[in-house]
């Protein structure tokens, strides 16, 4: 089993998107999917594949490559789950929680950072196990710290989120450029987070428009907001929406 980590977040900061993408069977979703990029001709001169991700999605031909590449993901057996973070001082969020007074901005956010990713790996690593992490390049927890504390957390045989079991939710852990033709499965959570943004701070591109109704019409959710996933409990978005689920989180929550 492979698992994909990517961020996402709006010009303001207001909101930071985590996104996860399980997938099971991952050699066979990632040969589809660049198979949807090659029969579409999205691919460079030296005839790799050409990265697709939301942010180019502006266009009829980015859009077409783009649903191409969600279709692969709803036939497939993998599913993504996502945590929305507001980061508005209206929401009550604030970085105090996160550090004592005098230490820096940067290491209040890059700690809170790992923690979001802790509660959303941790709230869906029941069925996975000897698995690989692979995550994008992030930009807002640099360093070392945050593969250790993953790997800490995830990769211990026998202690921690791997307790009771014979084998790691994770064997290894992995930063990647998913632009690179053997990582592009990344891409499919690019673009699955991506929506998510889109109907936070709506865009005036209608090509993103459409490709963010076009996840919503093949999910059968009636929204990509808060007002819809919110008063879901988690059960019943495992009964309803197995294949994909957002958690906004609330200050003070728990899974």
């Amino acid at each position: 089993m492979l698992v994909t980590f990517d961020e996402c977040y709006d010009n303001a900061h207001n909101y930071l998107i985590l996104g996860a993408l399980i997938v099971p069977d991952h050699k066979k979703l990632h040969a589809e999917m660049l198979k949807v990029k090659r029969d579409n001709g999205y691919i460079r001169r030296d005839g790799a594949p050409k990265e697709i991700k939301y942010t180019l999605c502006t266009d009829k031909f980015h859009y077409g490559v783009a649903t191409g590449t969600v279709g692969c993901f709803i036939e497939s057996s993998a599913f993504f789950r996502a945590i929305v973070i507001d980061q508005r001082e209206s929401s009550g969020f604030t970085l105090d929680y996160f550090g004592r007074p005098d230490e820096s901005r940067a290491m209040k956010e890059a700690r809170a950072y790992k923690k979001f990713t802790e509660l959303l790996l941790k709230s869906n690593v029941t069925n996975i196990k000897n698995s690989v992490l692979l995550t994008d390049r992030l930009t807002r927890c640099k360093g070392d710290t945050f593969s250790s504390l993953i790997t800490e957390l995830f990769c211990t045989p026998g202690a921690y989120y791997s307790t009771g079991r014979s084998e790691p939710v994770f064997r290894h852990i992995q930063e990647v450029d998913s632009a690179l033709e053997q990582y592009q499965i990344g891409q499919i959570g690019d673009i699955l987070q991506g929506v998510i943004l889109n109907e936070l701070v709506p865009t005036r591109n209608r090509w993103k428009r459409r490709l963010a109704k076009y996840v919503v019409g093949k999910l059968g959710a009636d929204s990509l907001l808060p007002d819809y996933w919110v008063p879901l409990p988690k059960w019943k978005q495992d009964t309803i929406h197995a294949k994909y689920q957002i958690w906004y989180w609330k200050p003070g929550e728990r899974p």
